[in-house]
């Protein structure tokens, strides 16, 4: 599939369904305003360039690279607004990392999907200081990363998303699937220029459904609304976690 242009990609992000998920002290959300987006920056800057090194620390302590540009940022909130937790949501209508930066990391018969029910995921960072708050409620105890995965989980569902590529260490992804997310390699692990040993992967949420559903109802009863979106959607199928807590 060709990549729409901007106008399109334009009015198909002005469509899309906003998420605005309360839980407890804390509020997951698509970020609108530009005061937010910039602590988004702030914060990338302090995991991606400061605490790990992968990406050169600027003057302006923001990080930001060319993916930003009509990307959808969602993040965890405390309630003083303080930014603890965000993600990059890239759609189909523009370039995957995968499709540029990490190309090696695909299988050779591998072919992208770029519909509009997939999307990729970047940038994952929690806030060092929040890597240890926890969310307690009736159905169990819960980190903030999971609490932003929860968010994302949502937003896909209001807007009909079901698969999604991202790239990440080969540990984490282990780590991943054993936590309830059942993502496929979509490429062998290789090594990067670092020592990082990192794999491109797809996670299909109505998957997540099926197996947590059965295995971990508690955690898909926290993640869910009364009903999945997807549970009625006929689609086709498609042809460390800890380590600061960060993917691509």
């Amino acid at each position: 599939m060709e990549l729409q242009n901007p106008l399109q990609a334009l009015v198909r992000k002005s469509k899309l369904i906003p998420l605005l998920e309360i839980d407890g002290l804390y509020h997951v959300k698509d970020i609108r305003k530009e005061s937010e987006r910039i602590k988004v920056h702030r914060l990338r800057h302090r995991v991606f360039c400061e605490e790990l090194g992968w990406v050169s620390i600027t003057r302006d302590a923001l990080e930001v690279d060319a993916y930003d540009d009509n990307a959808i940022f969602i993040a965890v909130f405390d309630q003083h607004n303080e930014l603890k937790a965000c993600l990059r949501v890239t759609l189909s209508t523009n370039h995957f990392m995968l499709e540029k930066e990490f190309p090696y990391l695909l299988g050779q018969d591998e072919k992208i999907r770029k519909s509009d029910d997939t999307i990729e995921i970047s940038r994952l960072c929690v806030a060092p200081e929040a890597r240890t708050e926890k969310i307690s409620g009736n159905f169990g105890i819960h980190s903030l990363s999971l609490l932003l995965y929860k968010g994302l989980y949502r937003w896909c569902m209001m807007n009909r998303i079901r698969f999604l590529y991202l790239v990440v260490e080969e540990k984490v992804f282990r780590l991943f699937c054993a936590s309830g997310f059942p993502c496929k390699m979509v490429g062998q692990p290789k090594e990067m220029p670092d020592g990082v040993v990192a794999v491109a992967a797809m996670l299909d949420w109505r998957e997540f459904e099926v197996i947590n559903n059965a295995r971990r109802p508690k955690l898909f009863a926290w993640f869910s609304p009364a009903q999945s979106y997807l549970s009625s959607m006929q689609l086709p199928q498609p042809e460390v976690y800890l380590r600061h807590q960060a993917l691509s």
